[in-house]
Parts: structure tokens; C-alpha cells; sequence
């Protein structure tokens, strides 16, 4: 335990922007950092929002995934998730899918009008390029693929930026941003901005405890997916080998004890062999 305490102080001190924890704090508590990096990334005016919130968790019923966002944010016409990605992962464009679902279910009361859901904006701050085509930016929306390719106009939208392919970035701010998030440089008025807020960042103890145990309950949940994902890994070996047995003609009882799985779950699998 002391290795681990010891492993995250020294993490603490050696902080960036792009850490995850800090991003979320960051944004969470200063309103109009968060409101003008919306508009550089989006390229538009954001009116003003309401309260960000950091760590957002949203489930809509007691057997459904649940969701967490990093930095949710609202204002009185648009909605919007900004994760930041330091790895990539497959399943990123499916995960958007998901999060936007779970925010349009939370943006409508039972009766309400569809016409009431506000845009959203699902959007990725990916330090490596999530789809390798060496764009800046990846914007999706949803298109009729015949015809005109009409927009559909249902105010829903994606957005993975690709930090590593700054110098392409649109405009002076977004590259200047972007290579802050690469290279901790900080060289306009935004980001020097955010430097003072790293700096004060890791000075600050009260986010320094909650990145302690924020930290700490990460690895835990990481321990707990690799403990049941290698339980899960020898009960289908087992399960695969039992199947074999018992289409050998083995009896039940014979296969429960040399697997040992339980009389109930192989009769079961019996059953569906069957079917």
C-alpha cells in the first residue's frame, strides 16, 4: 500500500493538462475557461452555460450501464460531453453512440416535446489520431446517404480531435490549444491561463487528497475487471470442455466432478444443446 501512496504522490507533482482528473477539475470550476474552450473547439459562439460538472454519472434504469462523463455541460439550447482520450480504443465510436443516447434521455420529462431535445455535442480530445487518417478532426453527423445526402438536422453530433496533427488545426487557438494538450507550451492568452491553473492545480491539497482516492478507486475497479475477466475466462474453458464430455456421452455427474461445475449449470447446458 505505502508503494502505491508513494506512486501517486510523485504522479501529482508531474501533472498536465491532459491528465484526466485535472482536465475535468479545471474545467469544472472555472465556467468561462470551459465556455472558451467550446468555442474554439467548435468554431462558434457558446452562450452562457450553466455549472459544469466533473465525473457527471448518469443511469437511466437500475439493469442499464451506467454512464460517466468527464466535463458535462448545458446551456438553454445545446448539451455537451468533452472527454479527454489519452489511449484509443475500438470501441470509442459505438461508446459516442451510447453517451449521446443517455444525454438525449436525460434532456426530455415524460410528456415533453421532441422538439425540445437541445443539440449535443459528443466530443473526444484524443491525444493520437482515433481513426489513423492523419485528420486534425473527425465531425460526424447524421447524413441520408442517397439523393442530395440531405442532413438529417437532428442536432446530434460527434466530434474526436486529434491533438497529435495540431499544426493542421483550423485556426491560431485551436492549434495553440492542441499542442498545449502535446507538448505543455503554453503560448497564447488560453493557455497561459491554464498553466496558472495547473500550477495552482498541484498546490492545491483538497484535489490532491480526491486525486489520491480517485486514483485509488481506478486501480481497484481495474483489478476487480482483470480478477472476473480471468474468472470468466476459466469458467467458459471449463464450460467449453464440459460441453465436449457430455456430447461424448459422459454422464452428468461424472462431468460436474471432473469440471467442477455444478450438476445445475451443466444440465442446464445440456438442455440448450438440445434445443
Amino acid at each position: 500500500m505505502s508503494c502505491t501512496k508513494t506512486t501517486i504522490s510523485q504522479s501529482w507533482e508531474e501533472l498536465t493538462f491532459s491528465n484526466n482528473f485535472l482536465f475535468c477539475k479545471i474545467l469544472e470550476s472555472d465556467r468561462e475557461i470551459c465556455r472558451k474552450v467550446l468555442e474554439i473547439l467548435l468554431h462558434e459562439k457558446i452562450e452562457k452555460l450553466e455549472e459544469p460538472q466533473a465525473e457527471k454519472t448518469m443511469l437511466e434504469t437500475p439493469d442499464s450501464r451506467g454512464v460517466r462523463f468527464d466535463v458535462y455541460v448545458k446551456n438553454s439550447e445545446q448539451v455537451f460531453d468533452v472527454e479527454m482520450q489519452t489511449t484509443i480504443k475500438s470501441e470509442l465510436p459505438k461508446r459516442t453512440r451510447y453517451y449521446q443516447s443517455t444525454i438525449d434521455m436525460d434532456s426530455l420529462s415524460k410528456g415533453e416535446n421532441y422538439m425540445r431535445l437541445k443539440d449535443s455535442y459528443v466530443i473526444f480530445l484524443c491525444l493520437k489520431d482515433p481513426f489513423t487518417e492523419n485528420l486534425p478532426v473527425y465531425f460526424f453527423e447524421n447524413t441520408c446517404r442517397t439523393g442530395e445526402k440531405r442532413k438529417l438536422g437532428d442536432g446530434a453530433y460527434k466530434v474526436f480531435f486529434n491533438a497529435a496533427e495540431y499544426d493542421k488545426m483550423e485556426s491560431g487557438e485551436e492549434k495553440a490549444f492542441f499542442k498545449y494538450l502535446v507538448e505543455q507550451k503554453a503560448e497564447d492568452e488560453l493557455t497561459k491561463s491554464l498553466e496558472k491553473r495547473v500550477s495552482f492545480a498541484r498546490k492545491n491539497m483538497e484535489w490532491r487528497k480526491q486525486y489520491m482516492t480517485w486514483q485509488q478507486t481506478l486501480d481497484e475497479e481495474k483489478s476487480i475487471a482483470f480478477a472476473e475477466g480471468i474468472e470468466r475466462g476459466e469458467y467458459n474453458a471449463k464450460n467449453n470442455i464440459a460441453k465436449d464430455m457430455l456430447s461424448d456421452g459422459l454422464d452428468v455427474k461424472q462431468v460436474a466432478k471432473y469440471t467442477g461445475l455444478s450438476v445445475e449449470i451443466l444440465s442446464k447446458n445440456l438442455q440448450e444443446e438440445k434445443k
